[in-house]
């Protein structure tokens, strides 16, 4: 009798454990679940505050340069750049600026290039009149990507790259420029969040 009732409590026990085990399973996918949830929350209002933050100072009428700067504050730390840029072109002379450029941590003075030569990953974007998202250097350089003056100085390259042109029709007004170290560093809900930063600038510029 005391060794049947020693293998009931065993098997009790037993019993015990296993529903432990799958009580904690079950509590470390809700928790992993939360945190994901939490992060998408996190995301969704950093994504909100970009939005209301150009929002709130990008206005028609403002000079280009401006709009631009304002762009680069609401936008740089939050989504973790190395490098910014709002480029205008202009068809009639043949000429792509770089009106603001920013690049290892400081604005630098970036030389125009032709239109017409359709080097490097700016000209493709004005070329497709569509965004252009890069993951890595590997394919930046199978995509024709251009090296700055910095870049080859120091070797700190960015792995992804965003483009995105400015209005629309046959001749973009230009284009917007996301980069980061990090490789496939943007997703695809960021990107639209970029995409609609550009929209703005394309709106106000176009008023």
């Amino acid at each position: 009798m005391h060794l049947f009732g020693g293998r009931k409590q065993e098997a009790a026990l037993a019993d015990r454990d296993q529903r432990l085990q799958v009580l904690e399973a079950e509590c470390r996918s809700l928790q992993s679940r939360l945190e994901g949830t939490q992060e998408l929350v996190r995301h969704l209002d950093q994504d909100r505050d970009l939005l209301l933050g150009a929002l709130e100072y990008m206005r028609p009428g403002k000079e280009t340069l401006s709009m631009a700067q304002v762009m680069q504050d609401v936008c740089f730390k939050p989504l973790g750049l190395a490098c910014f840029y709002v480029a205008v072109a202009d068809w009639e002379v043949d000429q792509l600026r770089f009106i603001l450029y920013h690049e290892g941590g400081k604005t630098r003075n970036h030389p125009p290039r032709r239109l017409s030569d359709g080097s490097g990953l700016s000209a493709k974007v004005l070329a497709s009149r569509q965004p252009i998202y890069i993951r890595t250097i590997e394919e930046g350089q199978a995509a024709g990507a251009l090296l700055t003056a910095a870049e080859q100085a120091t070797g700190l390259i960015p792995h992804t790259w965003f483009g995105v042109p400015l209005g629309w029709g046959p001749r973009p007004a230009g284009l917007v420029s996301f980069q980061s170290f990090q490789t496939d560093a943007f997703s695809e809900p960021r990107r639209r969040v970029m995409q609609a930063l550009a929209a703005l600038l394309s709106t106000c510029m176009a008023r």
